[in-house]
């Protein structure tokens, strides 16, 4: 028995076969997006984390707060007192949330043990002649503590285009000088 259709019927069959090919082209497209989407989110994954680096290193001996009375030329102090040696970190780097992280960064760099702070306790003894220098008329014994001088650059991950991830310079901090934490002091004549 042979069957016919109408026309009509071979048009709904011929539209339900239409819409199954563009339903199936368009299921492999998103599947194909989805696919290519992989390595963007790939890249979303970078670690965060903020990355210091330390660079113009430098020593330095600042001054602290032990020192003797001011002398003319020609005097030799005499300077013997217990009293606490102090001296606090400078620079904008050395100050905030994360002053902890840079110091410690800055100490692995150094290899010294570096803080926002030096003090110490005890009795001081040293004597210096105040020697005569052009354009200066007096001097006073000054006690310096070492410090370590240095910028610190802050940098992070970001996903790059493509995938993977790329080191991005957020910003500098120059000019920072941080103690070391251990008693290295230096005595001379400070002039005026």
């Amino acid at each position: 028995m042979q069957v016919f259709l109408t026309d009509l019927e071979l048009r709904g069959i011929y539209v339900k076969r239409v819409m199954s090919a563009a339903l199936a082209t368009a299921l492999l497209s998103a599947g194909a997006v989805a696919v290519s989407a992989t390595p963007a989110a790939a890249g979303a994954a970078c670690d965060s984390s903020p990355i210091y680096s330390i660079g113009d290193k430098k020593t330095v001996w600042s001054a602290t707060n032990v020192h003797s009375d001011w002398a003319r030329p020609g005097v030799t102090i005499s300077y013997a007192k217990n009293v606490t040696g102090s001296w606090t970190a400078t620079g904008t780097a050395t100050v905030g949330t994360e002053a902890g992280a840079i110091f410690a960064k800055a100490s692995a760099s150094f290899s010294v043990s570096l803080g926002k702070t030096w003090t110490k306790s005890d009795t001081w003894t040293y004597a210096a002649a105040v020697q005569k220098k052009k354009g200066k008329s007096r001097g006073r014994l000054m006690m310096y503590h070492e410090a370590k001088g240095f910028s610190v650059t802050k940098y992070r991950m970001e996903p790059k285009f493509g995938g993977g991830c790329k080191k991005v310079k957020l910003w500098k901090k120059s000019n920072n000088v941080a103690p070391v934490k251990k008693n290295s002091n230096l005595w001379g004549i400070q002039y005026a």
